[in-house]
């Protein structure tokens, strides 16, 4: 029997979750579950063009992630469709909004919420519904696509004034240690993309 690996990717629609999607595609046997905030656009439906390599195959959900239960329900789904285990979670999809790029003594606490629902809040729901499917592989990885602005050791060293955002990826980059330090069978990790 052939081992299928099983990948899931949010904001699998563009940038970094496309490429992360055409990667595994390319791979024999691979399942690739592309999570996108609308399955019907265009650029969604554009995942299901790109080609498969032997015995691979792309599964579209939709998975907003200011959403309390789309990553559940999509679980449920790829469930539905034989899927058995996830070995790797690749939490990609989040907000960058410039203009919430404020000194802290001129942000709104409105755009920090909105950046830690969705860069925090996210990422925490969907290892949460994805973690009975994490389980169920021989090495699951959890992994969370986070940026060197989360730094606090060095936030002297960044020129920006990246509040909300850099105040959300130090969030979550403290809470993937957590979660790596509370489930020993796993792997729980933080990428700057550079």
């Amino acid at each position: 029997m052939i081992a299928v690996t099983t990948v899931l990717v949010t904001g699998a629609n563009k940038g970094l979750g496309r490429g992360f999607v055409q990667k595994y595609r390319s791979r024999p046997d691979t399942v690739v579950v592309a999570a996108v905030r609308n399955p019907e656009s265009e650029e969604s439906k554009a995942l299901l063009n790109l080609n498969n390599a032997q015995g691979s195959k792309l599964i579209l959900v939709k998975i907003e992630s200011a959403s309390a239960t789309d990553a559940l329900k999509a679980v449920e789904s790829i469930k539905k469709q034989g899927v058995s285990h996830l070995d790797i979670v690749i939490a990609n999809a989040g907000i960058f909004k410039s203009a919430a790029f404020l000194e802290v003594s001129k942000m709104k606490s409105s755009d920090l919420l909105e950046h830690v629902d969705i860069n925090v809040n996210g990422p925490v729901r969907l290892f949460q519904a994805t973690l009975p499917l994490l389980h169920a592989s021989r090495q699951p990885k959890f992994i969370a696509i986070s940026s060197g602005v989360g730094t606090i050791g060095g936030a002297e060293y960044i020129p920006w004034a990246v509040t909300s955002y850099g105040a959300s990826k130090a969030a979550l980059n403290f809470l993937l240690r957590r979660i790596h330090i509370e489930n020993k069978d796993l792997i729980a990790i933080a990428f700057h993309p550079g």
